[in-house]
């Protein structure tokens, strides 16, 4: 029982960690490079879209931002735990769940009627989301390897 509940652990903390640092990079790259992928401003697009199309009213772009940086670091950190579904290779898990995040910020946002210019307004942006949904998939399996060495298994 207390394996089970440390590799829970260990893939919780990963996911949590990792997302908490693709935020971080994210608001980072924002506020200082040109064309950085805007993927709050995508998350608050989906967030309207979705309190619109059930005919919720909407509460002040101030709390829509702030739901939206919750529902990021709350549905990354569950997508990179997922990191510890291969504890053994879970760099090369991480690196793999990053790309496909990545990919999908890229292909998703048009078949959804979302606005592509937020991951896709230019080569910059394209290779800036890819390498910021990577990052966190690396940074996911670098903390669960580490946390894997204290021999939980």
């Amino acid at each position: 029982m207390e394996k089970r509940i440390m590799k829970t652990l260990a893939s919780l903390t990963s996911g949590l960690v990792s997302s908490v640092a693709l935020t971080l990079l994210h608001q980072t790259l924002k506020n200082n490079v040109s064309h950085a992928p805007r993927m709050d401003k995508l998350g608050m697009e989906a967030l309207e879209s979705t309190m619109e199309s059930v005919g919720m009213a909407l509460p002040s772009k101030n709390k829509r931002y702030y739901a939206t940086m919750a529902g990021d670091i709350a549905g990354n950190a569950g997508y990179y735990a997922l990191v510890g579904a291969n504890p053994k290779n879970s760099i090369v898990t991480g690196a793999a769940l990053g790309l496909m995040a990545g990919i999908g910020a890229l292909a998703l946002p048009e078949k959804l009627g979302l606005s592509q210019k937020y991951s896709n307004e230019t080569t910059k942006t394209q290779l800036l989301t890819l390498g910021l949904y990577v990052s966190a998939g690396l940074i996911a399996g670098v903390v669960h390897k580490l946390m894997d060495r204290k021999k939980y298994r």
